[in-house]
Order: structure tokens, then sequence, then C-alpha cells
């Protein structure tokens, strides 16, 4: 077997290398020690501030009668604003009669939206209220009952006899 033959260069590079880690050994060995005697110097220092902040808080009392727990570092002015915690969606949904109320001589037939499922008649009576009604929506005294490309059918009884309203599409 040959021996292996390392290059001068090679050789000092691998001592340089072995005397760092040596070196950082040796420091991290000797600061263990001098942590510990620092320690021991600070251990009343450190007992008391533990001590401190452990301890119970004692109220003070402010010149205008007030007892104060703790001092107040942050203030959050809350006037004429909403509680940032609420639920937005807190409640109960309260559900419109309007739609029963529609009057379907005294609306008219504005657009009708088609959708892939449904279609929808927008609606819009004399004083700009807007009404959007689908097949099976109650009206005044009656209901929807289909929808069309440019019409709305709905079936209302009135003094028992019942009829059949159609609403055409207005153009603008």
């Amino acid at each position: 077997m040959r021996p292996s033959t390392i290059s001068m260069p090679a050789m000092t590079r691998l001592a340089v290398c072995l005397a760092v880690l040596t070196a950082v050994a040796v420091a991290q060995a000797q600061e263990p020690a001098k942590n510990a005697s620092e320690a021991a110097k600070d251990a009343p220092a450190a007992a008391t501030a533990k001590a401190d902040s452990t301890a119970p808080v004692t109220p003070t009392v402010t010149p205008s009668g007030k007892v104060v727990l703790r001092e107040n570092l942050y203030y959050y002015d809350a006037f004429n604003r909403r509680d940032p915690f609420r639920s937005l969606i807190d409640g109960a949904f309260n559900q419109s009669d309007r739609m029963d109320r529609v009057n379907l001589s005294a609306v008219q037939l504005v657009g009708i939206v088609r959708g892939e499922v449904d279609r929808f008649a927008l609606l819009e009576d004399a004083s700009g209220y807007s009404y959007i009604l689908r097949v099976g929506d109650r009206v005044h005294n009656g209901s929807v009952v289909s929808i069309g490309e440019d019409e709305l059918v709905a079936r209302v009884t009135n003094f028992g006899q019942t009829t059949t309203v159609r609403l055409r599409l207005v153009g603008r």
C-alpha cells in the first residue's frame, strides 16, 4: 500500500484549522466558569427583582378619590365608535314582509335578470322604491307564476276571483 502524500500548503491549512478549533474549545470551556461566578454575585439582585415582579399590587388612591390598581399606559377613546370585538352579524335575521305588499297595479317592470338556473324581475314603484321578485314570491293578494323574456306573470285573487296579471318590460 502506498502512503498518501499531502502537499505542504494543504498541511499548513490543516494545522491552522486545528489551532482555531482548539482555541474555540478552550474559550467555551472557560466561559461557564465565568458565568457561574457572575451569577453568584448577581443572585441577591435577581432575587430582589423577582420578588418585586411577583409582589402583590397595592392599590393607590388619587386626590380625586379614585382607587387605582395599576397605571393606564394606553387609553382607547371609544366615544361614538362601535365595539371592535362585537360580531358584525350578531342577532337574528329580520325577514322583511315588504314583498307581500308589492301591489302589481302600482309598479312597472323595469328589468329582467337571467341566470343559468333562475330569473329575477326588477320592479319599481312611483316613489322610486325597487323590488326584486322571482317565481313563487308573494305579491299583494297573489304570487308570481312565471318570468319570461320581457314580461312577468302573476296570479292575483281579489274578492274571490282569480285573475292573471301581466307586466310588460318598459322601454327607457
